[in-house]
């Protein structure tokens, strides 16, 4: 019963966690961009006020997590001989795929978005523009962020169709 749970998590979470990336990246941002400094209110009142970068993170932490326990109890704590079956190798590539995403997430895409969305709200309270230093610092983070657009929906891709064919995998053989 408990891996049946670990595995509905490990779904849900993951389902929420792509269609959110995917979402944001491909549909929302490139408006939100558009529109100029009316989209970036908007985009950082969903980020801060509605705690969707946060809702994003607690999703890729709890997909990681189970499907980390999933992988150690299904490979029996990784035995060589399932981590080298065709369906060993599939769930690692879907594992590692979004183990090296989420990493993106955590360390640069999160950190990042966090600084947007503290200047961003500054400026917002204040009603100015932002000085050079903060426009500096905007830069930075954007440029950070730009290739994570790409990357992180790629590797997200990956790992969803890794993981949803490798149980058949060994049927191709």
């Amino acid at each position: 019963m408990d891996f049946i749970v670990l595995r509905l998590i490990h779904i849900l979470s993951g389902a929420f966690w792509f269609g959110s990336v995917v979402t944001t990246f491909l549909f929302v941002q490139p408006v939100v961009i558009g529109m100029g400094p009316e989209g970036q209110r908007i985009m950082v009142h969903i980020l801060r006020d509605r705690r969707f970068l946060d809702a994003v993170l607690g999703a890729a932490l709890l997909t990681a997590t189970a499907g980390a326990i999933l992988f150690l109890n299904d490979s029996g704590g990784f035995d060589t001989g399932f981590a080298l079956s065709t369906s060993g190798v599939g769930f690692a590539v879907g594992g590692v795929a979004g183990f090296v995403a989420l990493l993106l997430f955590v360390f640069v895409g999160y950190p990042a978005t966090r600084r947007v969305i503290r200047v961003a709200s500054q400026l917002e309270a204040e009603r100015r523009p932002p000085s050079p230093a903060e426009q500096e610092l905007l830069a930075r983070s954007q440029a950070a962020l730009k290739p994570l657009r790409v990357l992180i929906p790629v590797l997200l891709t990956i790992a969803l169709a890794a993981m949803a064919t490798a149980r058949y995998l060994p049927l191709l053989s």
